[in-house]
């Protein structure tokens, strides 16, 4: 079974997702908006370097497929990592 070009920008995506999480919560801690603002940032420079190396290779009709390709994944494993770690955090400074 070999990987599709989607399976490989899903799981970049993924990947990615719980990276921005660990690094948002390391960087920006308690101000949420910037760490949101920080993984827009990183989502739509994934959206570039998708399109820079596997756009060639999509149909026109395809197309909507870069975009939309793991962005759940990303959303929920940014949320969950950086909710996890604020916490973490959070609690640490309280003992």
């Amino acid at each position: 079974m070999a990987i599709t070009k989607t399976d490989k920008i899903f799981w970049l995506r993924a990947g990615l997702g719980g990276v921005v999480g660990i690094a948002a919560a390391e960087l920006f801690g308690t101000d949420y908006q910037s760490a949101v603002l920080f993984a827009i940032v990183v989502y739509l420079g994934s959206y570039y370097l998708v399109r820079k190396v596997w756009g060639p290779q999509f149909k026109v009709d395809e197309m909507n497929k870069m975009y939309t390709t793991g962005i759940g994944s990303y959303v929920l494993l940014f949320i969950f990592l950086y909710i996890f770690l604020f916490t973490l955090g959070v609690h640490y400074l309280s003992l």
